[in-house]
This record gives C-alpha cells, structure tokens and sequence, in this order.
C-alpha cells in the first residue's frame, strides 16, 4: 500500500517533476506546460502541500522561463529590422568622435592654443562620445530611435498631417529623453557598454540593456542577442 500511495504522489506532482525539459523551450511548449499545471491546481483542491507547493514554483519559474523567451524573440525581431540603422548610425558616430578626438588632441599638442578653445573642444568630444554611448546602448528590445534623422523626410512625413506631427514630437522626445540618460550614465562611469570597449574592438557577448526604468537582462535574454551584436560590432 505504501508504494501505491507513492506513485499517486508522483503522478500528481508530475506536472512539477517535467519541469525541468520545458525549461529553455519554445514559447509554446512553456505555455502548454502553464496550462497544465495551472489545470492542476485549478481541478485538485486536496492536492498534498507539499505537491501544490512544488507546483506553484514550478508554474512561477516557467512563467519567468515564458517572459525571457518572449523578449528574446522580440529582441530577435526588433534587431533584425533596426540591424542596418543601427550600424550605420555606429559607424557614423565612430567616425564623428574620432575626428572630434583628432583636433582635440591637436590642440593639447599646440602650446599656443587658447583656453577657451580647449574647453570648446572638450565639449565636442564629450557630445560624440554620447551620440555613440546612445547608438550603442538604445534598448534591443524597443523601436530604436534615430540619432541622426533625415530632416528632409520628417518634414515629408509631417506636412499637413497633424497626426504625424504628433508622432515626430513624440519620437524627439524619447530621443532627448534617452540621449539624456546615456549622457549621466557617462558622467556616472555606469553605462551598460562603455565608450572604451568599443573603441578597443571588444567582442560584445555579455552586452547589458540600457534603456529607462528597465533591468539588465539575464543569461537567456543575452543569448538572444549574440548572433546579433557579434555581426553588429564587426
């Protein structure tokens, strides 16, 4: 009798005891194995403690399994349409801090250059160096908002169309707004991925998301992001 009462307790903590070969799954198969579990607890009120207990951090770990894999495919999306922006926009603002950095260092070099022309100079390096901090940390997961746009097509777009208009006030916005952001993380020395690594060429595996109000991102989001950044950093 005992052994029998066991394999009951199996097959009722079943549904926690598969767990583990839905976890790194499709989204799909997560959500079946939600479902099943949920049903569980739903349909067995007299389930042991010990059982719904299992359960129920099983149904938490999957559901945490669930968000990661869909922003991972999110992220899979959103990268691959902004991929060639993106790395223009990089390869640009590369481009601008180094020419920046050219005559910077030439007028340290310049005994005869003026104060005010150094601090001026400064200022210019330290915008580049946030253009590109912006470019290079804009959220993976959200549409990416243009550094440099085109202001001849935006004034295309927005001409008498007030509902377009609405759409540019709001994009520039959220560009200050970010730009804003990556500019104090700067000055904090706490951006996600700093200014040196990618001057240095560094290969860019463990990138972490920047963007407001938004956590770094764990081992399966980051994953979802390799294929892309190793081909954006080339």
């Amino acid at each position: 009798m005992p052994a029998v009462k066991s394999n009951k307790r199996e097959r009722e903590g079943g549904a926690s005891v598969e767990v583990a070969s839905s976890m790194g799954a499709g989204s799909s198969k997560l959500r079946k194995k939600i479902r099943d579990i949920e049903r569980l607890l739903t349909k067995k009120k007299n389930l042991p403690a010990d059982v719904r207990v299992a359960n129920e951090r099983s149904l938490k770990a999957l559901k945490f399994e669930l968000e990661n894999s869909d922003l991972q495919n999110r992220a899979k999306i959103i990268s691959k349409k902004y991929h060639m922006v993106r790395f223009f926009e990089k390869k640009k603002a590369l481009r601008k801090l180094k020419q920046a950095s050219k005559e910077m260092a030439e007028l340290e070099a310049n005994p005869d250059a003026e104060k005010k022309d150094l601090k001026k100079q400064r200022k210019v390096v330290k915008h580049c160096q946030v253009d590109l901090a912006y470019v290079i940390n804009f959220s993976k997961t959200e549409k990416y908002i243009s550094l440099y746009p085109n202001p001849k097509e935006e004034d295309a777009a927005t001409l008498n169309n007030a509902k377009a208009k609405r759409g540019m006030q709001m994009t520039e916005q959220i560009r200050k707004s970010f730009r804003k952001e990556c500019e104090a993380m700067f000055d904090n020395g706490t951006l996600p991925v700093s200014i040196e690594d990618v001057l240095e060429g560094k290969k860019l595996d463990n990138v972490k998301q920047a963007s407001s109000g938004q956590a770094a991102p764990d081992a399966t989001e980051k994953k979802a992001h390799e294929e892309e950044e190793d081909e954006f950093f080339e």
